[in-house]
């Protein structure tokens, strides 16, 4: 298993108007500071961004030994939609994001597809995505889709819909706080991870001994082991306090709780 980092963790600093740091910076920072060998990045990060600065980013990540590995699309698109110009729209957002994604090395992006749970309203969506996966299929990038409110709102939806719209390009993100919301986290990581080559890590709040609060990151890495996951895990911190810290505390929890599953 391969651990990279994910730049959402800094957004609100990149996004800063006192701009205190610079995505650019984040590949040298995560593979010294935090010994992570890949960059996981967030499309709104790259807001106004042209073909330059991709190309820019590429080459300062791979010169820090930490390549963009992913792209991830945080807002859903309604594919569900009725209107085909609404679909249209997010259909075309979507092949930009793939492009966009090649254009900086990375293997995989991930999207959240929304839509009522009506059986029309699913079709719909299967159809609109199956011509996104035609996209991603001549990039060679895999297509990953994360939990949204819809058919892909739990675990066997999800995996549903995967099925039905078919090929070698499409599979599953899970992320450890889609799958904390769940009755079942653990259950729920063990259903998606063996669909897709990229798990997000996600945390949320910590306790002054390092506890995660919110629910068992343990319990959720544990889950990967058991069904012999080995593809890569974004460590990603969603909270604001003590980041550094956090991200420590974070990676050191999925670490541990891989290494007790194997013994």
């Amino acid at each position: 298993m391969l651990l990279i980092f994910s730049a959402a963790t800094y957004r609100a600093s990149i996004k800063s108007s006192r701009r205190k740091l610079q995505l650019g910076d984040l590949p040298l920072l995560a593979h010294d500071e935090f010994g992570l060998s890949g960059l996981l990045v967030t499309t709104d990060l790259l807001a106004g961004w042209d073909t330059h600065d991709l190309d820019r980013l590429r080459v300062q990540a791979d010169k820090s030994a930490c390549p963009c590995l992913a792209l991830v699309e945080p807002d859903p698109h309604d594919l569900g939609v009725l209107s085909n110009e609404k679909a249209s729209e997010s259909v075309d957002r979507m092949n930009r994001v793939l492009l966009a994604a090649n254009r900086l090395g990375c293997s995989a992006v991930g999207f959240r597809v929304s839509g009522s749970n009506d059986s029309a309203a699913t079709d719909r969506l299967v159809r609109r995505l199956k011509l996104v996966v035609a996209q991603a299929e001549k990039l060679d990038v895999n297509l990953l889709l994360a939990m949204a409110k819809g058919p892909t709102e739990t675990a066997e939806g999800l995996i549903d819909t995967i099925k039905k719209v078919g090929g070698f390009r499409i599979g599953a993100l899970a992320d450890f706080q889609d799958a904390g919301a769940t009755d079942d986290p653990a259950d729920t990581i063990r259903r998606l991870a063996p669909y897709g080559p990229l798990v997000i890590a996600s945390s949320v709040e910590f306790d002054d001994d390092g506890s995660h609060t919110r629910y068992d990151l343990g319990v959720c890495a544990g889950a990967l082991a058991e069904v012999g996951y080995d593809g890569s895990i974004a460590i990603e911190y969603r909270g604001v306090k003590a980041i550094e810290q956090s991200i420590e505390w974070t990676k050191q929890t999925v670490e541990r709780a891989l290494t007790e599953s194997e013994s």
